[in-house]
């Protein structure tokens, strides 16, 4: 389901400079021995659709998926305009221009974005029973934009508003999530049907990443090894109490590696930190497996490559032929779908995994 920073709906197609802020390294070639080539008609692992092929516009993302393989996202057609691809069809999402960048599993099916109103853009949430209509998540008197990120099956949501975390409950009631110390910014980035989510706060040169439990305790999830900065873009359900947060940990050079935190949804004790040791790598969707999908930015970040790491296997996913610099963006619950696009062709695509 997740993902990094949202930029303004009034541009076209973000470039990964834009869509990734205060998460680019500058990154080495992979080095990791289990790093597999991968491709649709040499391994049989997955199929991959080009969903930009169902949309109208020029140029198309997908930023989360559900365990149906229903992908949202968005497209540009002169502004970005928020879109569903249901069942491999399409479905409009109501409220004019936007993004959709987070999905359930529930029913209904809720799907989070945001929408431009004015001069602004405010917090949505849509259901596909009636996708035509809206739902605004509240501003308080003085705030005038905001972002949702994510949603669970309930209908709760996180995401920002006026560059500071917020999370809000399905009746649309605000939960206060305050700033911690020494940091100015912050968003929710995942959250799960247990409610504990993710959330990013950012400073100059100590950004970390938290899992607030259902307590509302924030726990950090802290860098590796000499490592100062952390991230974190998505959380599992939980599992024998326990839930995977997938993220990054950079160096002070920015120099990034995908990591997974294994953590006590009761306590918040981390019990485990995997780390990808290929530098340039970032994770940002986290299956309830505790499989990991992200991106390799190699060659000096002149190359894009979406990869799939399941235990000691790495796994990279390729984009539709005639394409290249591809994203993998989220993973769902089920671990069966990945979905992205072609940074290259600016195409929208989802992978379906076809091997365990």
């Amino acid at each position: 389901m997740k993902r990094l920073s949202i930029t303004s709906a009034g541009v076209a197609l973000v470039a990964l400079a834009a869509a990734c802020t205060g998460d680019i390294p500058s990154a080495a070639a992979p080095a990791d021995p289990a790093l597999a080539k991968g491709g649709p008609s040499a391994s049989a692992a997955y199929t991959v659709l080009d969903v930009g092929a169902l949309l109208p516009g020029t140029s198309s993302e997908a930023r989360a998926v559900n365990d149906t393989g229903d992908v949202v996202g968005f497209y540009v057609s002169g502004s970005t305009y928020p879109y569903a691809v249901v069942s491999g069809s399409p479905v409009t999402l109501g409220g004019g221009t936007g993004w959709a960048v987070g999905i359930s599993n529930g029913s209904p099916v809720y799907v989070v974005g945001h929408v431009g109103l004015g001069d602004f853009n405010v917090p949505a949430r849509w259901s596909l029973a009636d996708p035509t209509q809206p739902t605004y998540l509240p501003l308080a008197a003085g705030e005038t934009f905001g972002f949702a990120k994510d949603v669970n099956d309930a209908g709760d949501a996180v995401g920002s508003v006026n560059s500071k975390a917020a999370m809000w409950l399905a009746n649309g009631t605000r939960i206060p999530i305050a700033t911690p110390a020494g940091f100015a910014t912050g968003e929710g980035r995942g959250i799960d049907n247990a409610g504990l989510a993710v959330f990013q706060f950012t400073a100059q040169a100590s950004d970390r990443g938290y899992v607030r439990l259902a307590s509302g305790t924030l726990i950090q999830m802290p860098p590796v090894g000499t490592d100062v900065l952390s991230y974190v873009n998505d959380v599992s359900e939980v599992a024998n109490g326990l839930v995977y947060v997938a993220g990054s940990t950079n160096s002070g050079a920015r120099v990034s590696r995908a990591v997974r935190w294994t953590v006590d949804a009761a306590t918040g004790a981390i019990v485990a930190t995997t780390v990808l040791a290929t530098t340039g790598s970032h994770g940002l969707g986290v299956s309830d497996a505790g499989g990991i999908a992200g991106f390799f930015d190699t060659e000096g970040a002149q190359r894009i490559e979406p990869f799939l790491w399941r235990g000691t296997n790495v796994l990279k996913l390729a984009p539709p032929k005639g394409t290249r610099d591809a994203l993998a963006w989220a993973f769902s619950r089920n671990g069966r779908y990945v979905a992205g696009y072609a940074h290259s062709a600016g195409r929208a695509l989802r992978w379906t995994i076809t091997a365990p």
